[in-house]
């Protein structure tokens, strides 16, 4: 796996106007322990397909999952590719996160085949829908 840059790139007054800066404040988002990161980021319309079972959640189920699944310590993406659409951009990657379910141990790695489809609107980049696809960690 190739590792991809991302660094906290963010547009004026909060909103993200490129894909690279979506991107960036999305894992930005996911390691924070609030909610109000994550829920800006994404279009009130939003559809999130995840978890071992195959959740499909609007925002305030996802968000509320993901508030409850433990404290995101570290998130990376490898193999990124984005394809560009008018006022769509499609974002592929392998990502790896590590989340703390239980206090002073270990932290557990999740892996997952992504994909994030970001809508540009009147404030700029919003999450659309997003696609987790589990993976088995290698070793």
């Amino acid at each position: 796996m190739t590792p991809s840059p991302s660094g906290p790139l963010t547009g004026t007054a909060g909103a993200v106007s490129s894909v690279e800066s979506a991107e960036a404040a999305w894992l930005d988002a996911v390691r924070d322990t609030g909610t109000d990161a994550m829920r800006r980021l994404m279009h009130p319309d939003c559809v999130v397909v995840h978890a071992p079972v195959g959740r499909i959640d609007g925002v305030d189920a996802f968000v509320q999952h993901s508030a409850g699944m433990g404290r995101v310590t570290e998130v990376r993406t490898y193999d990124v590719t984005v394809q560009h659409f008018d006022q769509v951009a499609i974002v592929s990657c392998l990502q790896e996160m590590r989340v703390v379910l239980v206090p002073d141990r270990t932290p557990f790695v999740f892996q997952a085949a992504v994909t994030r489809v970001w809508l540009t609107d009147g404030t700029g980049r919003r999450l659309a829908h997003m696609q987790l696809a589990r993976r088995q960690p290698p070793g």
